[in-house]
């Protein structure tokens, strides 16, 4: 199958007409709502089995091999933050404003990273299923990075001394125990203790039903994207620009570093999808605490008006066919 013809393929998947499907229910102003309590439900869902299928491939082979992983993500999310912020500040916006965009680029999306698996699964792709569980350390590592950034810019304008190390303390707090961080290393660190017969008669309930759940999560999604786009009106053009840009540049940044690290095309193309999105959930809690002087629905219009959509839609399969092209190109 062809590149054109995955991305075509990907694009007429459920997992993405019923994405469409939300945005449209919520554009025309219909009705229609996923309870909070189910789609929280949902969402828990999702996290663990992803975290929980992390550990028991790592329990197979041992954590020993996993810290150059790990350092990789944290390079990766200083990387393309900073990258982010210097871009930010350079095209005119102000340190608190360059800080928070860079933030919200620099964290991931745990949904960006379960579509990343479903269509890795769905075309009968190979990858390591650990990848995921580097979620935290990429994310942790990019925030960390954009408050530093963004109160290094500050300082020059400001004799305020005692917010950064506010702003350190707390942002460890909230990443960490966030509840995307929470669940996917929670669930990693389940299975990595239980292992593969520990969690045999769990399996079942996180395979055979997962893409159905995947579906009712996309809609709702799809619903609360939907229900933003009006904020698209306030983003510049040059932001609205780079917004498409910048996701395949951090996505090929993480490939490049994934492929020589050793990691197979799919699991490159899922540490990818960790730095090409956005995040819309931790990073928008932080950066408010953060930086009060911020535009925070500038930001959050970006990683889910913009970033997300592009993403799932056509970034996923162009990452994936990056990924086989740099592997063979490396090797």
């Amino acid at each position: 199958m062809s590149s054109l013809e995955i991305a075509f393929s990907n694009m007429l998947s459920p997992a993405i007409l019923f994405f469409i499907l939300g945005v449209i229910a919520a554009s025309v102003k219909s009705d229609l709502e996923i309870p909070d309590s189910i789609g929280s439900a949902i969402t828990l869902y999702i996290l663990i089995a992803i975290g929980l299928k992390g550990g028991v491939s790592v329990s197979k082979t041992g954590v020993q091999g996993l810290i150059i992983y790990a350092l990789a993500a944290v390079i990766i999310g200083i990387v393309i933050t900073t990258l982010v912020y210097v871009i930010m500040s350079k095209i005119g916006f102000d340190s608190s404003n360059a800080g928070s965009i860079a933030g919200h680029y620099g964290a991931c999306s745990s949904v960006t990273l379960t579509s990343t698996l479903v269509f890795l699964q769905q075309i009968g792709a190979n990858f390591e299923e650990f990848v995921p569980a580097l979620y935290p350390f990429m994310d942790t590592a990019a925030l960390i990075t954009a408050i530093i950034l963004g109160y290094t810019g500050l300082k020059k304008k400001s004799t305020e001394t005692d917010k950064s190390e506010y702003a350190i303390k707390d942002i460890l707090r909230i990443s960490l125990t966030a509840k995307s961080t929470l669940m996917i290393f929670g669930g990693f660190l389940i299975g990595l203790i239980s292992g593969v017969e520990g969690t045999k008669s769990l399996m079942p309930f996180y395979d055979n039903i997962f893409k159905g759940v995947f579906t009712v999560f996309m809609l709702d999604i799809g619903l609360l994207t939907g229900s933003r786009l009006y904020e698209l009106k306030n983003v510049r053009p040059i932001t609205f620009l780079l917004a498409i840009i910048l996701p395949p540049i951090h996505a090929t940044i993480a490939i490049i570093l994934a492929t020589f690290i050793g990691l197979s095309p799919g699991g490159a193309t899922i540490l990818a999808a960790l730095a090409s999105g956005a995040s819309y959930i931790t990073a928008p809690a932080v950066m408010r605490d953060t930086f009060p002087d911020a535009n925070p629905s500038l930001a959050l219009a970006i990683a889910l008006g913009i970033i997300f959509p592009f993403n799932i839609i056509l970034g996923i399969p162009l990452y994936y066919h990056l990924a086989i092209m740099i592997s063979q190109f490396i090797k």
